[in-house]
């Protein structure tokens, strides 16, 4: 009996099929950016407030958000674990920056919307390639976990 695949899992054999490298290193590269650009916004949470307004609950809440799911998702997307479900979380945030980045004047977290674009272009790419060949998903999908009860 022949069943159907669903849509992530065709796209995931066609990334099996074709080992392009270059595509992972743009990945881990990728998430190595998100990475740096979480810190520095945690390090300059200002930024907020100079577009929105003043200190809130609602702008600290998206500071911290915005600190913590970059971080993890980076490193998600670095090692290329749940990378689908990581830009997911990231998505809200790199499409907050890129509308964001052209109201601000200056907004030094993210050196204007073409890194926001950038990202977003990237993000949504991986979204539909998945994480590649060279991740932690597809060693884990090929080396399941063994049960010895």
């Amino acid at each position: 009996m022949k069943t159907e695949l669903s849509s992530i899992e065709k796209m995931d054999q066609w990334t099996e099929q074709r080992k392009i490298y270059p595509i992972d290193i743009i990945r881990v590269l990728f998430g190595i950016f998100i990475i740096w650009k979480g810190y520095q916004f945690g390090e300059r949470p200002e930024t907020i407030p100079v577009v929105m307004g003043r200190f809130s609950f609602i702008e600290i809440f998206l500071i911290v958000y915005i600190v913590i799911v970059q971080i993890a998702a980076g490193i998600l997307i670095m090692i290329g674990l749940i990378t689908r479900a990581s830009i997911m979380c990231l998505l809200p945030i790199l499409i907050g920056a890129s509308v964001y980045s052209s109201r601000a004047t200056s907004l030094p977290v993210y050196t204007g919307e073409i890194w926001a674009l950038i990202c977003l272009i990237l993000s949504l790419a991986y979204l539909a390639y998945g994480s590649g060949v060279f991740s932690c998903d597809l060693y884990f999908r090929k080396h399941p976990p063994v049960s010895h009860i």
